[in-house]
């Protein structure tokens, strides 16, 4: 999916630039004010919109830095609202020779039952000391909160980058 430029109906808000922590922290208000529905509906969508931008802002590629010299990442993301569900949908340029990693971790988080993905988030948190595990527990998070498989795709570019896209639908 690429980010279209014009209006579309569906969106509950749609972005592009820099994903800045205070940006994600006003919008994710915005999500909760704007999103008429059950109160345990409202909380999952605002959990999972932080935490697939944060995933954007902490490891896209591309990066801006802001006026008080504070780099984060640029992608974009779309949250749209049809019918009886919600989808919220991030994209980012991605250094090459992570769209593997990405890939095989979002194959195995599609793989398992909530269970197997509960085991999973602790193995993977309790080996956050040894290295850099953010982004997979937020991507087994997502799955988790959404119930749904995380629908992504990896596209190269160049020799150097891809572009990461992922999008997960939210059911009433």
């Amino acid at each position: 999916m690429v980010f279209k430029e014009g209006y579309d109906p569906e969106n509950v808000v749609a972005y592009k630039g820099p994903l800045t922590v205070g940006l994600l922290s006003y919008l994710g208000n915005y999500l909760k004010s704007v999103i008429k529905a059950e109160h345990s509906l409202e909380k999952k969508i605002f959990r999972i919109f932080i935490e697939l931008t944060q995933n954007v802002s902490y490891y896209s590629a591309e990066t801006a830095t802001i006026d008080n010299g504070v780099s984060s990442g640029v992608g974009w993301f779309t949250v749209k609202k049809s019918n009886n569900h919600f989808v919220i949908t991030t994209g980012n340029l991605i250094i090459k020779s992570d769209g593997l990693k990405l890939i095989n971790n979002c194959d195995e988080i599609n793989s398992m039952n909530e269970a197997a993905l509960r085991d999973l988030k602790r193995k993977t948190r309790s080996q956050a000391m040894e290295r850099d595990v953010g982004a997979h527990i937020g991507l087994i998070q997502t799955s988790l909160l959404s119930k749904s498989k995380l629908n992504y795709k990896v596209t190269g570019l160049d020799d150097k980058y891809s572009y990461f896209t992922i999008s997960v639908d939210i059911k009433d």
